[in-house]
This record gives C-alpha cells, structure tokens and sequence, in this order.
C-alpha cells in the first residue's frame, strides 16, 4: 500500500511541475498534442531517471506549445538537475535550452561547443543553408 501511495504522490508531483495537475482524470489520448508531450515527460520523470531522451519533442507542436516545452525542459535542468538530452530540428529549441550541442549531418559530427559556438560555425551553417563552407566564410 505504501508503494502504491507513494507511486500515486510522485506521479501528482509530475502533473503538478508540467502544468497538467488540472487533467489528472483525463485519458492521455484526450489531451491536446502539446499536452501529451508533457506528459510524457512526466510519466518519464517518475521513474527518476538519470538522463532523459527527447526524440523531436517539438514536432508537431505549435509555436506557443514549442515555448511551453523549452520551459519545462529548462526547468528540468536547472530547478531539478535533470540531463536531457534532446534530438531536434527545430533549432531556435535548441538554441535557446541548450548548454552543449552536437550537430550531425549524415551520421557525421560537423560541430560540438556551445549554442554560439555552433550558431558561427561555417560548417553548420553550409550544412544547413546548402552553401560551401568557403561561400560562409567570404
């Protein structure tokens, strides 16, 4: 009994830290997209893991629920210690929850630093807008 009361105290706790406290007696496939993103992240988080994947955790979501996300992802990592590490496309998220990136392109390592390390780097930025590294660097 106590494992179960205290399975249920630390699933609430996560409801509550990703704004979904109100939806607790919801079916997970009711929920808005965005919604469900985050609860799968606090699903995730009950079982206190020690790094956290995100697999393009914003695709699909609207601007305003992409910002939602970077929140509760910043939030993770500073209020609760948590390593994330997220895999995405959308490179202002990154840009903007990230302390170190690694950017690949075709399966290779083009640049590993900070955001404003990788946002200069000519390699990253050919790789993206389709341009030589030599065009960036003119």
């Amino acid at each position: 009994r106590r494992a179960e009361r205290d399975a249920v105290d630390r699933a609430y706790h996560w409801l509550r830290e990703m704004n979904l406290a109100d939806d607790a007696n919801r079916l997970a496939g009711e929920l808005p997209y965005g919604r469900q993103r985050r609860l799968e992240i606090a699903r995730a988080m009950c079982t206190g893991p020690t790094l956290i994947c995100l697999d393009e955790p914003a695709a699909g979501l609207n601007p305003s629920e992409t910002r939602e996300l970077s929140e509760v992802i910043q939030r993770l990592c500073t209020e609760h210690g948590q390593s994330v590490l997220v895999i995405e496309h959308d490179m202002a998220l990154v840009m903007r929850i990230s302390q170190h990136i690694v950017v690949l392109d075709h399966g290779e390592v083009i640049s590993d630093g900070t955001p404003e390390h990788v946002a200069n780097d000519p390699a990253v930025v050919a790789a993206y807008l389709g341009v030589s590294e030599e065009e960036v660097e003119a």
